[in-house]
C-alpha cells in the first residue's frame, strides 16, 4: 500500500516538473487555439451571419431580466420619493405650529388661555405640550432625513441602472447595424462571384456538333457505297464501268498534247510576272 502511494506521489511529481520545464500546458493551449481557429475559419459566412444574428435576437431575453427588476425598482423609488415629500409637508406644518405656540407662549399675558391642537390650554400646559411635541417633531425629523438619504441612494442606482440599460440597448442596435451592413457587403460578395463561378455546360453543344460530324460521314459513306455498287466511281473518281473501246490509243499524241499544255501553262506564268 505504502509502495502503491509512493509511486502514485512520484507520478504526480513527475508531471508536474514535466509541465515545468516543457510547458506542456501553454503546448496544450496553443494547439487548441490553432485548432479552433482552424474549425472557426471553415464555418461558411452565411451560416456564421446566421449564428451572429441568433445571438442579437438572444440579447431580448436579456433585456427583459434587465428591465423587469429596473422597472420594480423605479416604483419603489416613486413610492419612496413620494411618502418623503408628504412626509416633509407634514414636518413643515409641525414646525409651524411650533413656532407659531412658542410665540403665542412668548406673547401671553398671565392668566391668559391659548388654543393649540384645535383645544385650550393655560400657557404652563401649552409650554410643557411644545416640548413634548418638540421631541417627537425631531425623531420625525430625523425620519424624514434619513429617508430622502435613502431614496438619493436608490435614485442614484435607478440612474445607474438605467444608464446601464440604455448602454444595452444602443449596444444591441449597434450590433444589429453591423451585421446588416455586413449582411449587405456579404450579398454584394456573392453576386460579384456569380460572374466568376458560372461554368456554362458546353457538352451538349459537343454532342451536337459530333452528331451533325457522325451524321455528314454517314451520308457520304451511304453515297460512296451507292456509287460503288452501281460500279461508277472508284477512289480518283474514273469511271469503272466503262465499255471496252476497240479504237487504238494514240499515246504519242496524247503525251504531245499533255506536255503542250503544260508548256503553254509555264509561259502562261511567266507573262503574268
Amino acid at each position: 500500500m505504502k509502495k502503491t502511494i509512493a509511486l502514485l506521489a512520484a507520478g504526480v511529481l513527475a508531471l508536474v516538473v514535466l509541465a515545468k520545464t516543457t510547458n506542456v500546458s501553454s503546448y496544450v493551449g496553443t494547439a487548441w487555439c490553432k485548432a479552433r481557429n482552424a474549425v472557426k475559419q471553415q464555418v461558411p459566412t452565411e451560416f456564421e451571419i446566421d449564428r451572429i444574428s441568433h445571438e442579437i435576437a438572444s440579447l431580448d431575453s436579456a433585456l427583459d431580466h434587465m428591465i423587469r427588476p429596473i422597472a420594480e425598482h423605479k416604483v419603489a423609488v416613486d413610492r419612496l420619493r413620494k411618502d418623503v415629500a408628504d412626509d416633509e409637508t407634514k414636518l413643515n406644518e409641525q414646525r409651524k405650529v411650533l413656532r407659531d405656540a412658542i410665540v403665542a407662549v412668548k406673547n401671553a399675558v398671565k392668566g391668559e388661555q391659548l388654543v393649540y391642537g384645535g383645544k385650550s390650554y393655560t400657557v404652563a400646559q401649552v409650554t410643557h405640550k411644545i416640548g413634548l411635541d418638540s421631541e417627537s417633531f425631531k425623531r420625525f425629523e430625523a425620519k424624514v432625513a434619513a429617508q430622502k438619504k435613502l431614496l438619493e441612494s436608490k435614485e442614484a442606482t435607478l440612474h445607474a441602472a438605467q444608464e446601464q440599460l440604455n448602454g444595452f440597448m444602443t449596444k444591441k442596435k449597434d450590433f444589429e447595424l453591423q451585421l446588416a451592413q455586413l449582411r449587405a457587403e456579404h450579398e454584394v460578395n456573392k453576386v460579384a462571384a456569380v460572374g466568376n463561378d458560372i461554368e456554362i455546360d458546353n457538352t451538349p453543344l459537343t454532342n451536337i456538333a459530333q452528331s451533325l460530324a457522325d451524321l455528314k460521314d454517314a451520308i457520304q459513306r451511304d453515297r460512296i457505297i451507292l456509287e460503288t455498287r452501281k460500279g461508277i466511281v472508284d477512289v480518283n473518281g474514273i469511271q469503272l464501268n466503262q465499255p471496252e473501246q476497240n479504237a487504238t490509243v494514240d499515246l504519242e499524241a496524247i503525251q504531245a498534247h499533255l506536255n503542250g499544255a503544260a508548256t503553254q501553262k509555264a509561259t502562261s506564268t511567266v507573262s503574268n510576272k
